[in-house]
Parts: C-alpha cells; sequence; structure tokens
C-alpha cells in the first residue's frame, strides 16, 4: 500500500509506546480511544505489520515496534527542528528597513511607530533619511527606499500613494512687516511683497500646482530664490529679505523677528498634505506592518 503516513500517526504511536496502554495514551493526547485506535490500525496497515500485541491488561511491542520506535522518535525530534527552523527564520531573516520623509514639513507631524516596529523585528535596522519629495519618490523607484512620506502633488506615477492629512499653508514674515498687524492675509495684501519660492526641479508637481492657482488669480508678486534649509529661510525673513509661504507645521520651528499668519479661506485650494508612498511590489512584511502601525497611529484604528 502507498498511503501517506503523517506525523500525527507517528505522535500517536510514540504515546502509546510509552504508556502501553490506550487509554492513558488517549488522555495524554487529550482525544478518545476509539480514533487513536483506528489511527494505530491504519498505521499498521500502511506499514504491513503488527506493531503492538494487546492484551486486556494493555499493549506490548511487537519486534517490529520495537524496531520502529526509535526511527519514530528520530523523526518527530527532526520534524520539530525543522518547523522551529521555519519559525525562526521569520525572526533571523533581518535587513535595512528605509523610512523617508519630506523635509517640507515639520517631522514631528509623521507618526512615530518606530519602538513597537523595533519591538516586532528587532533585528532589522531601521533608517530615516530627510530630502525633497522628489528625491524620496525617486529613491523608491529606485529600489533603496522603503517608504516615504511626501508632499502632495509630487508626480509618483506607478507607486502607492495614500493621502494621510492635509497641512494647510501659512505666511511667514518679519515681526516688523505692517502686515504682521493682522491676523489672517489675503493674496490682495500680499500683492507687491517680495517672496520666497523654490526651484521648481525641487517638487515640479507641487510649483506647477502653485503656479497654476497664481495664475487663475493673476497674481504677480516678486519671486525670490529660497533655501533648502528652514532655519536659513526663517533667518532671512526674520532680516526683512521677504516672506515665505510654509506649511503650518513648521510653526514649530520658532524664530526670533519672525511672525506666522494664516492665509484666508479663499486659498484652500492651495493646501497641500502628507501622503505615504511606496512600492506596490514591494511585499515585505516589515512594510505591511509599519503602514499598519502608522494609519493606526494617524485615523485612531485600533
Amino acid at each position: 500500500m502507498n498511503e501517506p503516513i503523517d506525523l500525527r500517526q507517528f505522535r500517536y504511536f510514540l504515546a502509546v509506546s510509552e504508556e502501553l496502554n490506550f487509554g492513558r495514551a488517549a488522555a495524554r493526547l487529550h482525544i478518545s480511544q476509539p480514533p487513536l485506535s483506528r489511527q494505530i490500525q491504519q498505521l499498521e496497515a500502511v506499514l504491513g505489520v503488527e506493531l503492538f500485541v494487546r492484551t486486556r491488561s494493555g499493549v506490548t511491542l511487537t519486534k517490529a515496534g520495537a524496531a520502529f520506535l526509535p526511527e519514530v522518535r528520530r523523526t518527530l525530534v527532526q520534524a520539530n527542528k525543522a518547523i522551529a527552523a521555519a519559525r525562526a527564520a521569520r525572526v533571523i531573516v533581518a535587513g535595512k528597513f528605509v523610512v523617508g520623509y519630506t523635509t517640507v514639513f515639520d517631522r514631528s507631524v509623521i507618526p512615530d511607530v518606530f519602538e513597537p516596529l523595533r519591538q516586532r523585528f528587532p533585528n532589522w535596522q531601521i533608517v530615516t533619511q530627510g530630502k525633497h519629495s522628489i528625491s524620496l519618490v525617486r529613491d523608491i523607484k529606485n529600489g533603496i527606499m522603503d517608504v516615504a512620506f511626501i508632499g502632495l502633488h509630487t508626480e509618483a506615477k506607478g507607486l502607492k500613494v495614500e493621502m494621510l492629512f492635509e497641512d494647510p499653508l501659512i505666511v511667514a514674515l518679519p515681526a516688523i512687516h505692517p502686515l504682521a498687524r493682522k491676523r489672517s492675509l489675503g493674496f490682495d495684501d500680499l500683492r507687491g511683497e517680495s517672496i520666497f519660492r523654490f526651484e521648481r526641479r525641487l517638487n515640479p508637481g507641487f510649483y506647477d500646482h502653485c503656479q497654476s492657482f497664481f495664475e487663475q488669480i493673476d497674481f504677480k508678486p516678486n519671486m525670490i530664490p529660497e533655501p533648502d534649509d528652514h532655519h536659513i529661510l526663517l533667518g532671512l525673513i526674520a532680516e526683512g529679505q521677504g516672506i515665505a509661504f510654509i506649511f503650518s507645521s513648521l510653526q514649530k520651528v520658532k524664530r526670533q523677528g519672525v511672525v506666522f499668519r494664516r492665509l484666508k479661506a479663499e486659498v484652500k485650494s492651495l493646501s497641500s498634505g502628507i501622503a505615504v508612498v511606496y512600492s506596490p511590489d514591494n511585499s515585505s512584511e516589515i512594510l505591511k506592518q509599519y503602514l499598519e502601525l502608522t494609519k493606526a497611529a494617524t485615523f485612531g484604528a485600533t
């Protein structure tokens, strides 16, 4: 007979061999005696030999059963080793998990879930990198970054993009500027002002989004080059060299001589936000867990 032998039958045989009693073996295995007896009979039928001599007082091993017993023990030990190795590999396999974030937002708005992630993947090296959104998208497409938080309106064709939240634009201006006396500002207030603006190459998508809006309202201020570093930008604003549109989260970067004013409702179409972006081909478990933790922290999921 070529019927397969299952490891459960080996375990049943071992229990009966050690207890030498079907009733005690069944109790040890947490099953009733009839199915245990049937499994042993099926095993004997497949092997073509009797493994036990059955008596009223119990059972004893036959010569075939005695020869079979040490091999069964070795087989079960090896099977347990194989199971343990497979499960351990889930933890032992490690690597580098790279998370990027755009520098145009304050990093504190990004959910900090690294500690629970490290607890789940203790052998992984988790790295964070701050760059412009367009560079983050490029890194993910090139396979050198796993996931990133980018500003909306960034071109990310071919990647999975999921919006997390909006972050409205506000105005940063010198504390001594006459407009600082107002609680909110509209574009009519800002006409004729010198405004810092980033270069298009740094984020063509968002640059074009802003430019389209400016053209709709015929807004043509004096644009001056914006430095990459926001600390430098705020320093220049404090010196009175210009004003800037920044995201509200960056108000946390305090600078003496700079005040922040919200924009009026008319500029809602100019707002942006944070999106999480990753490759749809990345099926790693650590990415899956990171996304779940991030969404739970953002949306209050359980």
